[in-house]
């Protein structure tokens, strides 16, 4: 007769199946390995060969290769960087402070992530790392170093470097060395290591195949594996386990290596504290990845032994971390240890909102996008959210901030939403920052709870008319990126485009992701404090003399003003590495196809013209005809010395 949890795990699975377009899932719980490996029990709910990038995964893959180093005191946690990489410099002389641990920690104040050619299509290459240190050479801090943790994937990379240069060894050749051999993981490895490997999952963007996807950057996203082998890796972390790190280093990177009133960092990994399992006495450590088109989560508890890894193509990695929480409590529960389920919180509404928070209305700054926020008759509390289309939701005033409802607010018949959220303010360091507490149900799964600094409100940023007007004028554009490798993964979302505030004096970047402060007619800066992830992935945007558009993340754009017309006159594009070629689709040619011969690192992508994909030769399946929608767009990318040789079907 079946037992109870194991109908609970056969549940699970069932929804997750249906959800995913591949699922791998690891869970590995049993006794400690001694010198003679004792036999470990292995429960596993649905373990193939399959292969997934782990995406940020491989920071603590990366962290846990410099402990071993530190272990062998060739590293030092508390030394500076440029002591390991003499070549790392920038253009802010507080990089000198920046130490081994703050890369570790998130607390280096570096901008966040170099994103050129980050993730590419059935092609990858090396040598990232030199160029991270290149862009980097022209970049500011954001921050003090040490001042506080926010997210960054620059740091991780210059940690694979510091493997490098004290080793001497390629970064894969270290990992399969020292990481996946004691491990006996087969499939533990990199992006070039594994490159070519009909292991690796496909990945899917809108439904459609596009083959294999590579991440460059080794040390922030590019670790690949099993989850069956990612789960022997957090295994390593069990107590007792000496496999890879010294007891010492395991406890130094699971602790708290820096905290905030949301956010608590350890050495790699991004949680070391989970109240709801701290309440019964277990520490559970916990890191998420994801990738353009895969999602992973490994959680571990180091004292009772337990590893479980989600990973998946496709769906996302809140569903992953549901379901990895969920198969962590049915292993916890056969230990008999119960785990309470995260419940709404009961909240008293106010209908009336006091005067001091008046004061509150305004822009602000968030991890979503830009939101208005305003207070009708004091009531309640309306949140637009500024974008290409403006939503709005509605916060009632409670004793637990203001909280998301739903009903009649004219007449005050609401309730709160099914998934809890509300929003309260903070005034810190003359700054006001908005606080974001929020709870979501994941179907037969769990509810998870999260709390964290949310968004920054505007303060309003001086400017002159000239700098103001020049930016109202590239309100007009929309602009295409030119720089990226023919198969990065930038093509399918490469259009950027400007909102100015004009009574404000900033920019909202739709594709760049994020709001910047005018600085002067050609130059956007960076300006949010916020202690957190909200302060991930800052960057600096400048226009050169020929109108182009610059960011400090290494990519660069053309406005689409400039292109040609793709017309019957067009029968070949030459190629140029590191300059695609855009056209803007003729009318004349609406609705008509072409076929085409190109050489094999090449690609072409055609957009509708709200600049979705309608077809790419990256994509698996695509078909040798190639439509031309009207009002749309086409790019050509390739290597130096290529050249595409175009074929006009004739028109029905």
């Amino acid at each position: 007769m079946e037992d109870e949890d194991g109908k609970m795990r056969k549940k699970l699975l069932g929804v997750f199946l249906i959800m995913m377009s591949a699922i791998s899932i690891g869970v590995l719980a049993g006794t400690v390995r001694a010198a003679k490996a004792e036999q470990k029990q292995e429960t596993e709910a649905s373990v193939d060969d399959t292969v997934y990038c782990v995406g940020s995964v491989s920071k603590v893959y990366v962290t846990l290769t410099v402990m071993q180093l530190v272990d062998q005191g060739k590293v030092e946690l508390d030394a500076p960087v440029s002591d390991y990489l003499p070549d790392f410099k920038m253009a802010d002389e507080r990089y000198k402070d920046i130490t081994v641990r703050m890369l570790m920690n998130h607390t280096s104040g570096l901008m966040g992530t170099s994103a050129e050619n980050i993730f590419l299509i059935n092609d990858t290459e090396g040598g990232r790392g030199e160029a991270v240190l290149r862009n980097l050479a022209n970049q500011r801090l954001k921050a003090d170093p040490g001042a506080y943790a926010a997210y960054c994937n620059d740091g991780f990379d210059l940690l694979q470097l510091i493997v490098e240069r004290v080793t001497g060894m390629e970064y894969s050749a270290y990992v399969e060395q020292y990481v996946a051999k004691p491990l006996g993981a087969d499939s533990i490895g990199t992006g070039l290591s594994l490159y070519g490997s009909e292991r690796l999952t496909n990945v899917y963007q809108e439904g459609i195949n596009y083959g294999k996807e590579y991440c460059t950057a080794l040390g922030a996203g590019g670790i690949y594996s099993t989850a069956r082998d990612t789960c022997e890796f957090g295994s390593a972390f069990f107590q007792g386990d000496h496999r890879l790190l010294s007891e010492e280093s395991k406890k130094e990177m699971i602790a708290i290596s820096v905290t905030s009133p949301y956010q608590t960092y350890g050495l790699g990994w991004d949680v070391v504290t989970m109240p709801q399992y701290e309440e019964t006495g277990v520490k559970v450590v916990a890191k998420g990845g994801d990738t353009g088109g895969q999602h992973t989560v490994l959680i571990v508890a180091p004292e009772e032994q337990i590893s479980v890894c989600v990973t998946t193509s496709g769906g996302s990695s809140g569903l992953n971390s549901a379901m990895a929480k969920a198969l962590m409590n049915i292993v916890l529960e056969e230990q008999e240890i119960k785990v309470e389920e995260v419940t709404i919180p009961e909240v008293n509404f106010t209908l009336s909102i006091p005067d001091e928070y008046q004061k509150y209305e305004g822009y602000y700054a968030t991890t979503d996008g830009l939101l208005e926020i305003a207070f009708p008759e004091m009531k309640y509390m309306q949140v637009k959210h500024l974008a290409e289309t403006t939503s709005e939701e509605h916060f009632v005033y409670s004793d637990r901030g203001f909280v998301r409802v739903k009903g009649d607010l004219a007449s005050g018949n609401v309730k709160q939403d099914t998934n809890f959220s509300a929003l309260s303010m903070d005034e810190k360091d003359g700054k006001v920052y908005l606080i974001s507490e929020h709870s979501e149900y994941h179907r037969g799964l769990l509810r998870s709870k999260s709390a964290e600094f949310y968004g920054e409100k505007l303060e309003v940023n001086p400017v002159s008319e000239k700098a103001l007007a020049a930016w109202k004028d590239r309100e007009k554009l929309v602009y295409e990126n030119y720089s990226e490798k023919y198969s990065s993964e930038n093509y399918l979302h490469p259009n950027c485009s400007f909102m100015v505030l004009e009574g404000l004096g900033y920019v909202l970047c739709d594709g760049l992701d994020g709001q910047l402060r005018i600085v002067d007619e050609d130059h956007l800066k960076a300006f949010i404090t916020i202690p957190g992830d909200a302060n991930r992935d800052q960057k600096d945007v400048w226009v050169d003399k020929a109108g182009n558009l610059h960011s400090t993340t290494g990519l660069t754009y053309q406005p689409r003003s400039v292109n040609e017309n793709f017309t019957d006159q067009v029968t070949e594009v030459s190629l140029k590495a590191g300059h695609a070629t855009w056209y803007n689709i003729d009318d004349s040619l609406a609705n008509s196809c072409i076929t085409i011969e190109r050489p094999e690192n090449s690609a072409v992508y055609v957009y509708d013209r709200f600049g979705e994909v309608l077809y790419s030769s990256q994509m698996v399946d695509y078909h040798s005809s190639i439509p031309l929608p009207k009002g749309g767009y086409i790019v050509f990318a390739g290597e130096d010395g290529g050249v595409v040789k175009i074929d006009h079907e004739t028109m029905n």
